[in-house]
């Protein structure tokens, strides 16, 4: 049996040469120096501000030795693409730092990097350069995604006003749920479920095309990605805002899978669901003049969007459950 070789039997350089050299779609534009250098050189267009936002996956915390890496690939570029999204940017170039024990498979960081390609060809995102290292543990990657918006134009999480709807895209609590049954912690019955689940929490969807649209329109006051949870990212919303907020809990969007589990436990699974993350789907708020428009840009789009509470004054964040003020705690993902 032919001996797997590792990252240690090629090296850094044949490493970066091999996997990741070719990570820059053609369509994007903008790079003076991209890899190879000491340093990338970007051409920002003269109207517009950078945009930069990074995040760091970690093994054993965000994901799992035996997770998929082409899959991983994909996820690490998402979950920062969403966060450009929230500010309505546009992506164009990206950061790579891999820390990775000697010992991890050549076979591992070409599927990985394949799942990095594949999403950077898809959302027009360019690799235009990064670090390597050695790890004593586990794996650990951080991109840091690059794009920019018109100056002055972020839609930042301070902006949200009295009177304001709150809007949610897509449909909230598929990953958590689909986290859960693969790590073991809940089983589900129906497998298209289970496949469906499971895929929204490896594969999220950025709205990034939404997040522009919302800028371009002039139609958000302030806006968040759910990657802690709805309870902890209106929290985070509300605060920066210096307001408070009321939810209509039966209002959520959840989708058919989501559903069935939570009727299949009694509704025990609602909690889980406001709290969980990973969801990565919008939440933004909209002025009451600006519903309808709102409403057309999703149509447009093919997006579903969903009103689910109010902008209120003072600093309280109530989630309410048939009228009733419902217990979470402080809720949402922490790392500490």
């Amino acid at each position: 049996m032919k001996e797997e070789k590792t990252i240690s039997s090629v090296g850094e350089f044949e490493l970066i040469r091999s996997c990741f050299s070719s990570s820059v779609p053609s369509d994007v534009t903008g790079i003076t120096v991209g890899l190879g250098d000491d340093g990338a050189v970007l051409d920002v267009p003269r109207t517009q501000e950078l945009v930069v936002s990074t995040d760091t996956l970690v093994e054993g915390i965000h994901f799992s030795s035996d997770d998929d890496p082409y899959l991983l690939g994909r996820k690490a570029l998402r979950v920062n693409l969403s966060d450009l999204a929230a500010m309505g940017a546009q992506p164009r170039w990206y950061l790579l730092s891999l820390s990775l024990p000697p010992s991890t498979p050549l076979s591992w960081v070409t599927e990985f990097s394949r799942g990095l390609k594949e999403d950077g060809e898809r959302y027009k995102v360019a690799l235009t350069g990064g670090d390597t290292t050695g790890s004593k543990g586990c794996r650990i990657m951080t991109i840091t995604m690059m794009g920019y918006l018109g100056k002055g134009r972020a839609l930042c999480r301070s902006g949200l006003q009295l009177g304001d709807r709150l809007f949610v895209t897509g449909t909230l609590g598929d990953a958590t749920l689909g986290l859960a049954h693969h790590l073991g912690r809940m089983t589900l019955s129906d497998s298209e479920d289970a496949i469906y689940l499971m895929q929204r929490h490896q594969l999220p969807e950025p709205r990034i095309a939404f997040g522009m649209g919302l800028i371009d329109a002039a139609l958000a006051h302030g806006a968040i990605d759910l990657s802690d949870g709805l309870v902890a990212d209106l929290r985070h919303l509300c605060t920066a805002s210096k307001v408070g907020a009321e939810v209509d809990v039966e209002k959520i969007p959840l989708s058919h899978a989501a559903r069935r589990q939570l009727e299949a436990h009694d509704g025990d699974l609602l909690t889980q669901i406001l709290t969980g993350g990973e969801d990565y789907e919008l939440l933004f708020a909209v002025s009451p003049g600006c519903l309808g428009a709102v409403a057309n840009l999703a149509d447009q789009m093919g997006l579903a969007i969903t009103e689910i509470g109010v902008v209120t004054a003072g600093s309280s964040v109530n989630f309410n459950l048939n009228g009733t003020p419902m217990r979470l705690g402080s809720g949402g993902w922490t790392h500490f």
